[in-house]
């Protein structure tokens, strides 16, 4: 019970520790900028008011030259053009955005050229909204319908450290140096603290950029640099004007001053500290190949979008909170997302990396191109690009078989989340508060967004999928959609027929999108065989008497797909049935006698499946027979997944559970593996600190990863698949922490080999031998691998180094590591380091929560 207790006090950090490198996630607010969202606080802008164009210009200071007071701070000015579109006709006042803009002062002008200047007057941003209010002091004047107005103002900022706006950065060179830079991060209403804005997604405007900085840095923008002027004033400074930006939103815009050296071909460039300009080598290969693939599938060329001749760059941030962000022609990433080193890489950090930019670039289109109206919509950006991250890199990377893995990866990911009470629709025009901007980006927006477009794609067609999206860009290019405009043009394209068989496609879009949770088809096969009937409920985790809230009536428009053991055709995913919002049985013939029925093919649809008793058994002799019966490895998953979430609900006993999934001994595919660990992993926890029940359950580990660790061992294999190699690391890494000898023994020895005699060990299986090494080693053996932290240059090596630190079972170590990860482990990565000192072993858990108990108000973990 302790555990499970730790473990909740612990969810704060686990939430927000850094996700597997194929996730991508944007920075929660800090506690301070998140307010009690009253009834009576309104977040929202006016939308009587548009902008036009915004020319901003920012002097920096970065460079140690300057005095300390003046170091770390930027001076602006922002014309802002913009227009009142109203009605009414006595308005007298607007409001726009600003946050810790020190002596900001606006002047108002009518007139797109500024010809005629209004007298104002204006308070402080206020502390909870971040607006401020700007009010003509004439009694007679009023906004005019149609007539722009110019905005102009002055200011100065302080760049933070804490990873939001325009913040600094730090980081140690080859020779020891202190360097600093300044970066971006405005996503998702942080360009207030940059310049005076309208800063929510709805308002697009061009931009017009300039940063004025000293001469040892250089400047990145979202556009190619226009021209490089010497100041008059300072011969030590440079001014560098940018073309203007495409119309976009205020969180894509994006700025980088520093030292870092680029590799370029003109076109497309990856920005990264000089010592890392080797690391940038794939990065360079694979970001045209991927950005190539989405022109031709959306068929606009991203370069040429507007008229203009747009160029791509990526640049590896040492201090970045988010995973990445999408910015406008200047994507940003935290270092081991983008570098990657041929020779100490793992190839998953390689897929890593690739997924990544295809999530970044995806973004392109859905989300900088056509923009969300608002955050409550966040899911027709990051749907999008999460689906995209899986399908663009597997056509460049086939071999990586991501189409594979977006199941395990993503819809059973969030099925947890999306069983529990507290769970959200993806759709909510509601949310307007900074802690509801948070809440939207999580992984409803991202993982089941992407999995309810995935769902839609293989009801409605591939081709018609694709089509529906290519108009749907081309009619909202540079605007702002709701989810209505997305499933008009998939009704514009859905094949007739199949459309008639769904009925009301209104509603089948909607029981997805704003209604909360997923449905269960229970499927009971008749006693001939010929028939079968389906029902559907909602699917909790939690037993009515334990979650009183959650409304258990929901149904859902469900795209029934299914095989047979005589048909077994696990290739096509057309539905053969849409199901009715209702729970009331339907019955579907069969036109062969069937042993048994497996429904929803490939895990194509957002739904879990419950078998009776006999089907389930029947399917589970399938499963242990030669080639298990030629059932996909997908659906293989899918039934395991299913099956353990349903003992952890009840449905079903954990004995029958483990009966059943005794099967999987003999099947070697790292999806299924994937599928039934992460199961495991879950009941691992729910055990509790009773010895005898460990015990036991780290005999069945043992003796069911028994032959598929002595099948995949150590030693890598000719023609073996990207995913077998996946599989060793993780079956390698179980067999190891469950006390298998073997396993235990080699990997020590691999790590010896390493600290004696300096021989490298394979990228691909570090994580299990360095985890390991900490969890069985000497504090000689942690100081090694600290060591090696220090002076690592890799960014992939980095990373894992911070998370394996933490597999330490000793009580002194956890302590040791604790504090080093308190005082020199970077605020983005402390969290995922954390994670790793309380989850790798159950023995650490009370020492973990105590130390945290002790140091809360030191650990930050933004």
């Amino acid at each position: 019970m302790k555990l499970v207790i730790a473990l909740l006090f612990l969810g704060a950090f686990a939430a927000n520790a850094a996700p597997p490198p194929y996730i991508v996630s944007i920075p929660k607010p800090s506690a301070e900028e998140i307010a009690p969202k009253a009834d009576d606080v309104d977040y929202v802008l006016s939308r009587d008011f548009l902008p036009d164009v915004y020319t901003i210009s920012l002097k920096t200071y970065l460079a140690d030259i300057y005095p300390q007071d003046d170091r770390f701070v930027f001076n602006g000015t922002c014309s802002m053009k913009f227009k009142y579109i109203g009605t009414a006709s006595n308005v007298k006042k607007f409001t726009i955005h600003a946050k810790n803009l020190n002596g900001l002062a606006f002047k108002l002008y009518e007139g797109s050229n500024a010809e005629l200047e209004k007298t104002i007057e204006f308070g402080p941003s206020d502390k909870v909204t971040d607006k401020v209010v700007i009010t003509f002091k004439n009694n007679a004047d009023n906004f005019k319908a149609g007539t722009t107005y110019v905005l102009k103002s002055t200011y100065n900022g302080q760049m933070d450290d804490d990873m939001h706006g325009f913040y600094r950065s730090q980081y140690t060179d080859d020779k020891g140096n202190e360097k600093w830079l300044a970066s971006t991060q405005f996503q998702t209403h942080h360009a207030r603290r940059a310049f005076p804005c309208f800063d929510e997604p709805f308002f697009k405007a061009v931009y017009e950029i300039s940063i004025s900085r000293h001469k040892m840095y250089n400047v990145a923008a979202n556009t190619r640099l226009l021209k490089s002027e010497k100041d008059s004033t300072d011969e030590n400074r440079y001014l560098d004007t940018f073309e203007a930006t495409p119309k976009m939103s205020t969180y894509i815009i994006a700025f980088l001053v520093s030292e870092f050296l680029a590799r370029s071909d003109g076109d497309f460039l990856v920005h990264a500290r000089p010592e890392f300009y080797s690391q940038t080598l794939y990065a360079g290969e694979v970001g045209p190949k991927l950005l190539a693939t989405l022109d031709n599938y959306t068929n606009i060329a991203y370069k040429t979008i507007g008229g203009g001749d747009h160029k791509m760059a990526m640049a590896a941030i040492p201090d970045f909170s988010a995973g990445a962000m999408e910015n406008w022609g200047l994507l940003t990433y935290r270092e081991r997302a983008l570098l990657y080193d041929e020779h100490e890489s793992s190839i998953s950090s390689k897929q890593s990396i690739a997924g990544v930019i295809a999530h970044e670039q995806a973004h392109m289109w859905f989300g900088d191109l056509v923009t969300c109206d608002m955050w409550g919509y966040t899911w027709l950006n990051e749907g999008f690009a999460r689906h995209w991250q899986y399908f663009t890199t597997h056509e460049v990377h086939p071999e990586f078989e991501m189409d594979k893995q977006f199941p395990v990866d993503q819809i059973q990911a969030v099925f947890g989340m999306d069983s529990l009470p507290g769970t959200t629709p993806m759709s909510d025009p509601t949310a307007s508060s900074p802690d509801d901007l948070s809440r939207m980006f999580n992984s409803i927006s991202y993982n089941k967004g992407g999995a309810v477009l995935r769902q839609i794609k293989h009801a409605m067609g591939e081709k018609n999928f694709q089509a529906a999206l290519q108009d749907y860009l081309k009619e909202y290019e540079m605007q702002n959609t709701i989810p209505q405009n997305l499933f008009d043009k998939f009704d514009k394209f859905w094949p007739a027929d199949d459309k008639a068989k769904v009925g009301d496609t209104s509603a089948f879009y909607k029981s997805w999108t704003e209604q909360v949770g997923y449905p269960v088809v229970n499927i009971t096969l008749a006693a001939d065989g010929k028939s079968f009937s389906v029902r559907q409920e909602r699917f909790l985790l939690k037993e009515k008497s334990i979650d009183t809230t959650s409304d258990r009536d929901l149904t859902y428009v469900i795209p029934l797909t299914y095989t047979t053991s005589d048909v077994k055709d696990f290739d096509s995913t057309s539905t053969k049935k849409y199901l009715p919002a209702s729970k009331a049985p339907v019955t579907e013939s069969l036109t062969i006698k069937a042993d048994w029925v497996m429904a929803n093919i490939q895990q194509v649809g957002y739904y879990r499946v419950f078998y009776d008793t006999k089907t389930m058994h029947s399917i589970h002799h399938a499963l242990s027979a030669s080639n298990h019966s030629n059932i996909i490895e997908n659906n293989r998953a899918q039934f395991v997944d299913d099956l353990l979430t349903f003992a952890r609900a009840g449905f079903i006993n954990y004995n029958e559970t483990l009966k059943v999934l005794e099967y999987i001994e003999n099947d070697n595919s790292y999806i299924s593996w994937t599928s039934a660990l992460n199961g495991l992993s879950t009941l691992a926890v729910r055990l509790g600190a009773e010895e005898k029940d460990k015990e036991h359950f780290t005999k069945y580990i043992q003796l069911t990863t028994e032959k598929v660790f002595k099948k995949l061992g150590f030693q890598e294999k000719e023609g073996e698949r990207v995913l077998d190699i996946y599989n060793r690391n993780k079956i390698l890494n179980w067999a190891c922490k469950y006390r298998n000898a073997d396993c235990i023994k080699q990997a020590k020895e691999l790590f010896t080999d390493l600290r004696v005699n300096g021989k490298a060990i394979n990228p691909n299986i570090r994580s299990a031998v360095y985890c390991t090494a900490m969890r069985e080693g000497t504090e000689q053996d942690f100081d090694f691998l600290f060591a090696k932290w220090e002076k690592e240059t890799i960014s992939t090596e980095q990373t894992l180094l911070v998370t394996v630190m933490g597999c330490v079972s000793d009580s002194k170590l956890v302590e040791k590591y604790y504090n080093i990860i308190l005082n020199k482990i970077r605020r983005q990565d402390r969290s995922s380091a954390i994670n790793a000192l309380y989850s790798e072993n159950d023995s650490s858990v009370d020492l973990v929560f105590d130390l945290i108990t002790k140091s809360y108000k030191e650990f930050d973990v933004s």
